[in-house]
């Protein structure tokens, strides 16, 4: 009599753990109960505060779970912006590389045009000049840009 009376507790718990799974959308967690949480049968407290021991661990972790999803949307998010700064990065790097190829041809036929006195020095002397602030201004554009990137890693970094 005692195998039947603790065959129909087991599948009365198991038909427990499937509704409990319907209800709460689940297909079997890893932190689910093996059990249903009931109400312990009276006498039995150590079980009772077992049960509310597990409760209490399921929702921490579902609260830590919860925290991280945030947390990793958030990075996602942060990531998505980084990449598209270095994109930008990229594309004036090299629009600034071709306007240095055509300033350097430029400094390079000045020159040989003064090798050869068919200019003045002046004017190879303003290209040049020219050639020194652009590129003055492109390491200013980059160290901006490292600016901005190094402001998006810290809060990063501080939550690592």
């Amino acid at each position: 009599m005692s195998d039947i009376s603790e065959l129909e507790s087991r599948i009365t718990a198991a038909l427990d753990r499937i509704a409990w799974s319907v209800e709460n959308g689940l297909d079997q967690p890893a932190n689910m109960p093996t059990a249903v949480p009931t109400a312990a049968p009276s006498g039995d407290s150590d079980l009772a505060e077992e049960l509310e021991i597990e409760r209490t661990t399921n929702q921490k972790l579902s609260a830590a779970s919860a925290e991280n999803v945030a947390q990793i949307e958030r990075l996602e998010v942060r990531v998505s912006r980084l990449a598209d700064k270095l994109e930008q990065t990229e594309t004036e790097n090299k629009r600034l590389e071709n306007v240095i190829e055509t300033l350097s041809q430029n400094n390079d036929a000045l020159r040989e045009a003064n090798a050869a006195y068919q200019g003045d020095a002046d004017s190879a002397d303003a290209g040049a000049n020219a050639q020194l602030e652009h590129l003055r201004a492109l390491r200013d554009a980059d160290r901006g840009e490292l600016d901005d990137i190094m402001a998006e890693l810290a809060p990063i970094v501080k939550e690592g």
